[in-house]
C-alpha cells in the first residue's frame, strides 16, 4: 500500500471517529431535550387541571425539581391593585415565612427581573458582603447564587420565580436558564388562567361602585348561614339599613359626588363589624350585613355602632363639601323572626321602614 492511500485511509479513519463523536453527542442532546419536553408536557398537563394557584405551583414546582434541583425557591404574583409583588409560595423551611408578604414592584433581585422581562443570576461568590442586600431572601439564609426568571404568559409578565442555591449547590448552567424559562411558561399561563377565573368570579358577587359584596352574594351567603344555624341551633341575624335623605346629595351635589358617598359610607360600615360579617350593597342607597352566630341583642350593638359612625363622620371633604349622612336601621334573627333568608330579609326591611315612618335614624327590630 503506497503512502497516499495509507492517508487517506487514515483520513477516513478519523473523520469516522468525529462522526461517531458527533453522533453519540446528538443523542445525548436528543435524549435531554426527550426528557425537558416530557418533563414541559407534564407541567403543562397537571397545571392545567388545576385552578388553584397553590396546586399549580406545587405541581410545577415538584416536576421542575426533577430537572433543576434547588435548596430554596419562591414564586412571587404581580398584584396590579396594590402595585406589588406577593410570595405566592415557597420552598424550604427558611423560606416558608414569607408567603403572603409583600416586596415592592422594583425591589430586590425580583423587581429588576419585573423590569427588564429578563433572566438575571446572582452569585455570592467568595465575599457575600460585596453582594448587595437581596430583600426577598432572610439575612440568615445560606446561599451562593439566585437564578430569577419571568413568569411570562401571553406576552405579560404575571411574576417572578427565583431557584436559589445553598453552600453545597452546583452553580446553575447557562442552558438551566434556557430549559427553565421553557419549563415555566405552561405554569405561568396556568397561573394567570386561574386569576382571570378569580378575579370573573368576584366580579359576578362584588358591586362594582363600593367594591362589597351584591344581592346576589347576600342570598347565596344567606342562605348557608341560615342552614348552618338551622343545623347546629345556633342564630343568624341580618342588618338592612337605607340612608336617610340620600336623593338631596346626588341633587346639591352631583351624581359623581353621590356615588363617592357610597362608596364612603360602604368603608365606614365595613370599618365598623367583625371580621366574620359580610357587608353587603343590596342596591341604591341600601346596604345589608350578615351577623353569622349572632342574636337580637348582638346585631342591635351593631346596627348602633353604624348608626353613631355615620352620625358623627364628615362624607365628601375630599370633594370640598361637608355632607353628613344618617341612616335607618332595621334588624331581625334568625329563628326568632324568620324560618328562612328571604323572609329575614324581607323581615329585616319591613323593620327599616317602620323607623323610615317615624323619624328616621334609629334601629327597629323585626315583630
Amino acid at each position: 500500500m503506497d503512502l497516499r492511500a495509507l492517508t487517506t485511509l487514515l483520513a477516513l479513519k478519523r473523520r469516522c471517529e468525529e462522526l461517531e463523536e458527533a453522533f453519540r453527542r446528538s443523542r445525548r442532546v436528543a435524549g435531554q431535550l426527550s426528557r425537558h419536553l416530557k418533563t414541559v408536557a407534564e407541567v403543562l398537563r397537571l397545571c392545567s387541571g388545576e385552578s388553584e394557584p397553590g396546586r399549580i405551583v406545587q405541581v410545577a414546582q415538584a416536576r421542575i425539581q426533577r430537572f433543576c434541583p434547588v435548596d430554596f425557591w419562591s414564586v412571587l404574583l404581580v398584584d396590579s391593585e396594590k402595585s406589588c409583588l406577593t410570595f405566592e409560595s415557597c420552598g424550604g423551611k427558611e423560606m416558608s415565612a414569607l408567603v403572603g408578604c409583600r416586596l415592592g414592584m422594583g425591589e430586590g433581585v425580583a423587581g429588576r427581573v419585573l423590569r427588564t422581562r429578563s433572566p438575571l443570576l446572582l452569585s455570592r461568590g467568595a465575599s457575600p458582603a460585596a453582594v448587595p442586600g437581596v430583600p426577598e431572601i432572610p439575612e440568615k439564609l445560606a446561599w451562593t447564587q439566585v437564578l430569577a426568571l419571568p413568569l411570562m404568559s401571553r406576552g405579560k409578565v404575571i411574576g417572578v420565580v427565583e431557584m436559589i442555591r445553598g453552600n453545597q449547590g452546583k452553580p446553575f448552567r447557562r442552558r438551566d436558564v434556557r430549559v427553565l424559562s421553557l419549563m415555566l411558561e405552561p405554569m405561568a399561563v396556568a397561573l394567570e388562567n386561574s386569576q382571570l377565573l378569580k378575579r370573573s368570579e368576584e366580579l359576578s358577587v362584588t358591586d362594582d361602585l363600593t367594591k362589597l359584596y351584591n344581592s346576589r352574594y347576600l342570598n347565596a351567603c344567606l342562605l348557608r348561614e341560615v342552614h348552618r344555624a338551622r343545623r347546629y341551633r345556633s342564630q343568624v341575624s341580618l342588618i338592612f339599613l337605607d340612608l336617610d335623605g340620600f336623593k338631596n346629595v346626588n341633587d346639591q351635589h352631583g351624581h359623581l359626588a353621590g356615588s363617592r358617598a357610597l362608596v364612603e359610607v360602604g368603608a365606614v360600615i365595613k370599618n365598623m363589624v367583625r371580621e366574620i360579617d359580610v357587608v353587603c350593597r343590596f342596591g341604591g342607597d341600601e346596604f345589608t350585613v350578615i351577623l353569622p352566630q349572632t342574636g337580637l341583642e348582638g346585631a342591635r350593638i351593631i346596627a348602633d355602632r353604624i348608626r353613631r359612625r355615620l352620625e358623627e363622620t364628615v362624607f365628601l371633604e375630599a370633594f370640598g363639601f361637608l355632607v353628613r349622612i344618617t341612616a335607618s336601621f332595621g334588624i331581625a334573627s334568625f329563628p326568632d323572626h324568620a324560618g328562612s333568608e328571604k323572609a329575614l330579609i324581607q323581615k329585616a326591611d319591613e323593620a327599616m321602614y317602620k323607623v323610615k315612618g317615624s323619624g328616621k335614624n334609629a334601629i327597629a327590630e323585626a315583630v
